[in-house]
């Protein structure tokens, strides 16, 4: 078997090249991130993960900044702070923060029925012959209430399937539209569903008069200055020119890490999953985060408005979405939404505490299903290092 195939003959090397950049804040000894150093150096060694990066912002500056293991294993290439990854359904709320833009500057109505916007949504039925009573909002796409059906129902990742390969958004959406009825009333249930997001992304190209791809780039890169963020298509490698970390799945016989398959880049402007196949790093996602931290501005400019920033983090009365799409993990005594977060199938992760002012994000290219244990733990071992923080400085 190849080290191509196998972690466990480059366990050693692993943790010869095992990398580290810490940046501590000010005032506070480095030495207060041992734990977490240790945890991750100990994942790489063990085969639980191929390697990754983690970035911790905490009141108002980065108090940790790690990367460990290997973006390639065969080729020992370590992974940086700043390796490109595919942040998997962490596009999601991206996508959501960008449909609040449009709405800011009044080309969207978010809870008008996409009808509107799309007419072969209208007069819909759904899969049980029963009539839609109509097109979904959306909020409703961008948090999953909008009637379709769940990603793990068969047929229900359609960016799979061989008939979307390279075409564009119009065709696919259109597609949804005649081949996959909603199976429930828009607003009635919670159902994680890609579909959703595919077609308010055909939304976002219909009212900003932009493919998908170039709207991202308008709406959302370049006014926070996420230089190092696109969707995976072919203009995009090309203007990176970088050699993106191999993505890896542990065998469920072995436990060993194996490569995953690879997925052909898109032709320029052309369909991937609008869910699941932006490229970003740890620096320009903490742009994103940080402007969502601190009230809809970033560098002193206001990204979204007070009022729409606020519907943003509003929670959605069914599920457990905010409304921009961010997943809510805590409340505070009066049940408002404290923390949000969003994972990726590849691996990813990111939150936002508001009651400890912090932000983490930490990137992997490791199935997100089979790093759900280092995933969780190494979350509560920063909440520990920031509650630690926070005690210290007001003592």
């Amino acid at each position: 078997m190849s080290n191509a195939r196998s972690f466990a003959a480059s366990a050693f090397l692993c943790t010869l090249l095992f990398v580290v950049a810490i940046q501590a804040a000010d005032g506070q000894d480095a030495a207060s991130f041992d734990s977490v150093q240790a945890f991750v150096r100990e994942a790489v060694e063990s085969g639980e993960v191929a390697g990754g990066n983690l970035l911790v912002f905490h009141d108002g500056e980065v108090v940790i900044e790690t990367a460990f293991g290997y973006a390639d294993i065969a080729t020992k290439r370590p992974f940086e702070i700043d390796t490109p990854v595919i942040i998997a359904s962490v596009s999601k709320p991206i996508m959501g923060t960008l449909f609040y833009r449009l709405a800011d500057e009044g080309k969207l109505e978010l809870e008008r029925p996409i009808e509107s916007y799309l007419p072969e949504f209208a007069n819909r039925v759904l899969q049980s012959g029963e009539a839609a009573l109509r097109s979904p909002t959306m909020t409703e796409l961008i948090t999953h209430t909008s009637g379709y059906q769940h990603d793990e129902s068969p047929n229900g990742r359609i960016w799979y399937q061989p008939w979307a390969t390279n075409q564009t958004m119009e065709y696919v959406v259109g597609r949804i539209a005649t081949d996959y009825p909603p199976i429930r009333q828009p607003g009635e249930a919670f159902a994680y569903s890609g579909l959703g997001t595919e077609v308010a992304a055909r939304v976002g190209e219909v009212t900003s008069g932009l493919p998908r791809n170039e709207m991202l780039q308008t709406y959302l890169c370049e006014p926070l200055g996420m230089s190092h963020t696109a969707y995976r298509d072919q203009a995009a490698m090309e203007r990176f020119d970088v050699t993106m970390p191999t993505r890896y799945y542990r065998g469920s016989k072995s436990g060993k890490l194996w490569v995953s398959k690879v997925r052909p880049v898109a032709e320029t402007n052309h369909y991937s999953s609008s869910g699941g196949s932006i490229i970003s790093t740890s620096h320009d996602l903490l742009k994103w985060l940080r402007m969502i931290l601190e009230g809809g501005q970033f560098e002193g400019e206001q990204y979204l408005t007070t009022n729409m920033h606020q519907r943003f983090l509003t929670e959605h009365e069914i599920g457990y979405a905010a409304k921009g799409g961010l997943l809510i993990r805590g409340h505070d005594d009066l049940g408002k939404p404290t923390r949000l977060s969003h994972t990726g199938s590849s691996g990813t992760n990111v939150w936002i505490d508001f009651e400890t002012n912090t932000i983490g994000i930490m990137l992997t290219q490791t199935r997100g299903s089979d790093i759900r244990p280092f995933r969780k733990s190494l979350e509560e071992k920063v909440n520990d290092v920031v509650a630690n923080l926070q005690l210290a400085e007001q003592n």
